[in-house]
């Protein structure tokens, strides 16, 4: 299971550092069921997560990134990964980037 999760952030973080030169700004990346890693720009509001329930994930945003169960962001959160750490959130549906003050 380690050597899995260690793989999980390895190939977001490797995806991270392909991304081409003129996309700047925060990201937040996480691999879905798909084995595709996905992209979120954007900290605005309530982001499905798609190409299936995200797993591992990457918050390179300033915000924290609250993770819920369902498509909506609705019920109770599964998991708050900090504003640049990462981990392994399998089966999470949405997220969203609450503004901290």
């Amino acid at each position: 299971m380690r050597f899995h999760t260690t793989l999980l952030l390895a190939a977001a973080a490797a995806a991270a550092g392909a991304a081409p030169a003129h996309a700047a700004g925060p990201e937040f990346q996480y691999l879905g069921t798909d084995d595709k890693v996905h992209v979120v720009r954007t900290t605005e509001g309530c982001v499905p997560a798609s190409g299936g329930a995200g797993q591992g994930v990457v918050n390179r945003t300033g915000r924290p990134a609250v993770l819920y169960a369902t498509p909506d962001c609705s019920g109770s959160p599964v998991a708050v990964v900090a504003a640049g750490g990462s981990r392994i959130v399998p089966g999470f549906g949405s997220v969203e980037f609450p503004v901290t003050r």
